[in-house]
């Protein structure tokens, strides 16, 4: 690990909670050490692993780990937040990685601005061997409490950084079994200034077992996640913002949905692909019904 930074600079606490994804971690970790920030604590959260998690954590002198049975990611970053003693915190998912100035420049951002709960910025999509598929770079300059309602702007944990603060008011939701940053986000957003910037943080990794792939639950959790919202609502505004997300989030995992189905991603009479079909059916019907009029065409004049 690098020493850019000054004497008594402030502490950022580096948490990777990880269960089962050891085959990743030591990349997660050198990415941190790697960091043109200093100082840095680094702690592994092992979410009751079954694979080589603690021993690729152990081999790093200074990385803290911690272990605990098998609970979820929400529990084992409100862990990592018990066990850190950082400033500021950034929460790693194990299968990804930052880049080597993610971290000094998100302090810069919330250094200037003392009053902002978190900062967060671009990142970089891969896949399973490091190729890149896509640059989320998102220009949100304000109103981002409006903007969220919209949809999930950040899109990766891992670009955000937090002032400890935060969590002397709030943490990751246990009861979620997604969405627990989007969440959490809306939750800050509500009630302190943020920021957001187009730098980009760190990557990552799209391979077969994100949590993302689950296409309906993740519509689902969404949709429970936004439902929270209303009640605080005080402006039209952001009634408004929060039809538009409603709107906005159907389409995403509709396409998403609707494209796998076409691809043959959902083994047939399978639970998941009726699920996808059920989800397709309820959020955009005119895709269900394209699916089986193409489904039913001969080949050689689908599209």
């Amino acid at each position: 690990m690098k020493n850019a930074a000054a004497s008594g600079s402030p502490l950022v606490s580096v948490i990777i909670p990880c269960y089962n994804h050891g085959t990743y971690l030591a990349e997660a970790i050198d990415s941190v050490r790697a960091q043109t920030w200093a100082p840095v604590e680094i702690i592994v959260v092992d979410d009751g692993s079954s694979d080589n998690t603690r021993a690729v954590a152990e081999q790093y002198p200074g990385v803290r780990y911690v272990y605990q049975t098998n609970q979820g990611l929400s529990a084992a970053r409100n862990t990592g937040i018990t066990y850190s003693r950082g400033d500021y915190l950034v929460f790693l998912d194990a299968d990804d990685w930052l880049y080597p100035d993610g971290i000094a420049y998100n302090v810069g951002q919330l250094e200037a601005r003392p009053d902002a709960a978190f900062v967060s910025g671009a990142h970089d999509k891969v896949d399973s061997e490091r190729r890149l598929l896509a640059e989320e770079v998102i220009p949100i300059e304000n109103e981002h409490y409006l903007r969220l309602l919209e949809g999930n702007y950040i899109g990766m944990h891992a670009t955000v950084l937090y002032r400890r603060t935060v969590f002397d008011q709030l943490l990751f939701d246990t009861t979620l079994r997604a969405c627990e940053d989007y969440d959490l986000y809306l939750k800050i957003a509500r009630r302190f200034p943020v920021l957001h910037h187009t730098h980009k943080i760190a990557a990552y990794r799209i391979h077969t077992t994100n949590m993302s792939g689950n296409v309906p639950m993740m519509l689902h959790t969404v949709f429970a996640v936004l439902a929270r919202q209303p009640p605080l609502f005080a402006t039209e505004a952001e009634w408004l913002a929060y039809r538009r997300g409603q709107q906005i989030w159907s389409e995403y995992y509709s396409m998403a949905v609707y494209d796998r189905l076409r691809n043959r991603q959902y083994p047939a009479s399978s639970p998941a692909r009726a699920e996808a079909l059920k989800l397709l059916r309820t959020y955009k019907p005119n895709l269900f019904f394209k699916y089986w009029i193409t489904k039913l065409l001969p080949l050689s004049k689908r599209s």
